[in-house]
């Protein structure tokens, strides 16, 4: 089944804006969506904003000088569902543009997952499976900053917000009928919660995957590198790799070196980087060399360095499984591999690990028997060997 044309008004104007705002400000559910472009940028660049209340959809343009505050008030009037599907970068373009973030927040896709044994379902499969509808998916790389918008690129937009109140009110019947809407909405909170957080700056280094390679003073060279690619790339609105690349950070950590000529006798960085930030990359270098070795970071372990690892993941695994058919919830959803993983690292004091989503509301009380069990195994004070006490 083909979708038949969609019906949407195109706002360009403060007086269609604040009549679609006022109208839907006595919604119960608010579909929403977003079109961006983001190549080099850090921030991407907002091109199109889709509302639908179940009586008017409506296709915002954020590029003509619109007062869009009505609009950022609806984000968080707490009487309105609001809808995404996948709402991670719709909800860093809305924390970025307005500095706000919808809630209460239904993710179609979060809810899929509860109701498909944890399957990940784009927009359009998850609609042509539960609704019956195909949809073009053809228009999702264009450039929405270019104006005029073609028909096409509107009526691909319109169709976002215009399949995904039907898809709602579908997949939170079933949700209620299987007693997981509370899991669901929760799960969903998290995410919002989550993203409203500010990036942890002083710890950027620990998100390099090979951190673990590094010693202590490495480590320190690698954190004031990192925190001044940050800097650059917020000021700049460049993209982290375009300001200076993962590899050229880590290569820098390890060579250390003291001086251009020497900078520039490393393979595999790039003379534009050198060119433009070798002074710069320099002074990090420099100050990462003057911190005292007991004020270095602490090494940062893999999880493989501990010998009781493949044990107690088995074990923790395995509790969890059971945990899962017990409460009737996909264990894809429950408990993913990375989400194991965290459990392990914050258990046993692995730098860099924030707080698990173990811990977090509506999987606790369900883990909770369960991670005891473990705990009492895996406690790190039981480790036949604790590879945090080596030296870097």
């Amino acid at each position: 089944m083909k979708e038949s044309q969609s019906e949407y008004q195109y706002v360009d104007s403060q007086a269609q804006l604040d009549a679609f705002c006022s109208q839907a400000s006595s919604a119960a559910v608010l579909a929403l969506d977003t079109e961006f472009v983001r190549t080099r940028t850090f921030n991407a660049d907002l091109g199109l904003i889709q509302a639908y209340d179940g009586k008017s959809l409506v296709l915002i343009d954020p590029l003509v000088g619109l007062d869009l505050e009505p609009f950022w008030q609806l984000l968080t009037n707490k009487n309105i569902t609001k809808v995404l599907h996948s709402c991670h970068e719709d909800l860093e373009v809305f924390k970025v543009y307005s500095g706000r973030l919808p809630q209460p927040l239904f993710d179609t896709q979060i809810a899929g997952q509860f109701l498909n044994d944890g399957t990940v379902l784009g927009f359009g499969a998850a609609v042509e499976k539960t609704l019956g509808v195909t949809l073009d998916k053809g228009e999702a790389r264009t450039n929405w900053l270019k104006r005029p918008l073609e028909q096409t690129q509107l009526h691909y937009a319109a169709n976002d917000v215009k399949y995904l109140l039907p898809l709602y009110h579908a997949f939170n019947e079933e949700l209620q009928s299987r007693k997981l809407d509370q899991y669901n909405l929760i799960e969903a909170e998290l995410k919002v919660e989550q993203k409203s957080k500010d990036k942890d700056i002083e710890n950027l280094y620990q998100d390099f995957g090979n951190a673990w390679q590094l010693k202590r003073r490495e480590l320190a060279v690698l954190k004031e590198l990192c925190i001044w690619r940050y800097d650059v790339a917020v000021k700049k609105n460049l993209a982290l790799g375009f300001v200076a690349k993962d590899a050229t950070l880590f290569t820098l950590s390890q060579r250390r070196p003291a001086d251009l000529n020497s900078l520039k006798n490393i393979p595999d960085i790039h003379p534009s980087e050198v060119r433009i930030h070798g002074k710069a990359m320099l002074d990090c270098i420099s100050k990462g060399k003057e911190v005292e070795l007991e004020d270095c970071p602490l090494i940062i372990p893999r999880l493989t360095d501990f010998p009781d690892y493949k044990q107690a993941f088995k074990l923790l695994k395995q509790l969890v499984t059971e945990a899962s058919v017990k409460h009737n919830v996909p264990l894809p959803l429950l408990a993913t591999k990375k989400q194991l993983n965290q459990w392990v690292k914050w258990q046993w004091q692995v730098p860099g690990q924030e707080q698990p989503d173990f811990s977090q509301p509506w999987r606790y009380p369900l883990l909770k028997d369960s991670l005891q069990i473990w705990n009492e195994k895996y406690d790190i004070g039981k480790l036949s060997y604790n590879p945090l006490l080596k030296k870097g």
